[in-house]
């Protein structure tokens, strides 16, 4: 039977996916998740909707899923034609917060046990990672001002213990926990967030482990926390992202630890998973859009004398603005064609649905349309993001800190350009407020990325469907963890737990 998985603090559900596709030598699945806990109302409805694709495919029917994803069904039409697999995958997916209330916590105490009693009351994991703004090193930035009673005060730093609180009382076998880098500096009353971790998960009964390193780094009193970081780019996911993963194994099971072994061929950039989905404009926004209105907005570009640039990039810039395609059209929640597989197209399962999910436009500002034509262009021909101050003047943010050169400046790089031959920058869940960060590398469709876009570089399958407004699911997507680098770490738990 396959290993009962809890996950929680799930999100859209990148952990979980990543347990549920490992396999054994005969393609049968070694993980099942029994319960999975998240509070925000859109990943549950995405988590809820993947439970149930899971449990169609196994049944080896899935055209009502493909069906709704494509808009020609309701969600509630869905489940209730899934009958007795919809009923499961919403007693999987539990919406619920978290330390909210005690009795709160005493009912998701009880469907967790219920779930696992239901699935054999055998040995189970244990996956996820509390809410990490509270640790994220931008946010403690931004907060600055704060005084540290009110950064104290912030309920997500005490999210955490309802993770141990559960190691606790359910004693998994082995548990996976994930964070941001910041919980390596983050300190709560004086003391380090890190070492109480330490402290209550080695009292608990478990030894823990850095994924890189595949034996305890806590045998001594002051391990290197450093260690139990890992680069997302390191195993084959298009996208620099460095995580904190602490795995606990059980002490009295007598578990022998193996070392996460880095990809073996060569590093996955952002051109190579994101071509062969559908060329797409951006929206004009705060005022009435039309191709026209678009084209019109973005050539004007071509009218500016551009003094300083090298002729080169004018020349580029010009003929290329000459040449925009009007009939771009507008993302959508689905597009239908043919997909061509990108690398690691068995993965991204790209042909299953017969055209291309969440690949949506979101709008800009005329300003910001020339702004990211003209960072992608420099992009295109010096293989970097151009800085503000290589930026003309008529083209930078009108922001009271951006005068004279522009050099110095605090985020002076808000405005950047994914490069085509490398992995991406980090996707985090401030993709929601505006797609600076995320300018797409092609200057002819010059927008920021789509949910699509942006969910292959966090290496969710193309079957994976996010619901709820547009910027809910840019958020679903960057608080994730990649689902690939999941698969991964799913096969190294497997093998611990098989040897």
């Amino acid at each position: 039977m396959p290993i009962p998985v809890v996950d929680l603090f799930a999100g859209p559900g990148g952990l979980n996916e990543g347990f549920s596709r490992v396999t054994d030598t005969r393609g049968r699945p070694v993980f099942r998740t029994v319960i999975s806990v998240e509070m925000d109302e859109f990943a549950h409805r995405t988590l809820e909707l993947r439970a149930l694709y899971r449990a169609m495919k196994q049944d080896g029917d899935f055209a009502d899923y493909l069906t709704y994803v494509r808009g020609e069904l309701t969600r509630e039409e869905l489940f209730a034609r899934a009958s007795a697999l919809g009923a499961d995958a919403q007693a999987e997916a539990l919406r619920a917060t978290m330390g909210a209330s005690r009795s709160g916590d005493d009912e998701i105490e009880s469907r967790i046990d219920s779930a696992l009693k239901n699935s054999g009351g055998g040995e189970f994991v244990l996956i996820g990672g509390p809410p990490c703004q509270a640790y994220s090193l931008v946010g403690r930035a931004r907060r600055s001002r704060e005084s540290r009673d009110q950064f104290e005060s912030d309920p997500r730093q005490r999210l955490y213990l309802e993770y141990l609180r559960i190691v606790a009382r359910f004693k998994p076998a082995a548990f996976l926990m994930e964070n941001v880098p910041g919980l390596l500096s983050a300190k709560l009353e004086g003391q380090s967030t890190f070492a109480m971790i330490r402290k209550d998960l080695t009292a608990a009964g478990y030894d823990l482990y850095a994924l890189n390193k595949g034996d305890s780094l806590f045998e001594t009193d002051t391990p290197d926390p450093r260690a139990f970081v890992v680069r997302a780019e390191d195993h084959g996911v298009p996208q620099s992202r460095s995580r904190v993963f602490i795995l606990g194994l059980r002490r009295d099971l007598g578990l022998k630890a193996r070392r996460l072994q880095p990809a073996a061929d060569t590093r996955v950039f952002v051109e190579e998973v994101l071509r062969g989905l559908p060329a797409i404009r951006s929206r004009v926004s705060r005022r009435a859009d039309s191709p026209e209105e678009w084209r019109r907005e973005v050539s004007s570009l071509g009218d500016y004398k551009f003094p300083g640039l090298d002729e080169g990039m004018r020349r580029l810039i010009r003929a290329g603005v000459a040449e925009l395609d009007s009939d771009l059209p507008l993302g959508r929640q689905f597009i239908r064609g043919e997909i061509k597989p990108p690398r690691l197209g068995e993965w991204y399962d790209s042909r299953a649905v017969g055209g291309v999910l969440n690949h949506n436009s979101r709008g800009h500002m005329a300003a910001d349309l020339r702004r990211y034509y003209y960072w992608s262009a420099y992009a295109g021909v010096h293989h970097r993001s151009p800085s503000l101050s290589e930026v003309p003047a008529h083209l930078r943010p009108n922001h009271h800190n951006v005068t004279g050169d522009a050099t110095n400046l605090p985020f002076a790089d808000r405005f950047r350009v994914q490069i085509a031959g490398r992995p991406s920058t980090t996707i985090t869940s401030h993709i929601a407020k505006d797609g600076h960060y995320y300018i797409h590398f092609d200057p002819q469709q010059c927008r920021s990325l789509s949910v699509r876009e942006a969910a292959r570089l966090q290496t969710f399958p193309d079957t994976y469907f996010f619901e709820g407004p547009i910027t809910e699911q840019y958020r679903q997507v960057g608080n994730a963890v990649p689902p690939y680098l999941a698969r991964q770490i799913g096969d190294l738990v497997a093998s611990i737990l098989h040897a």
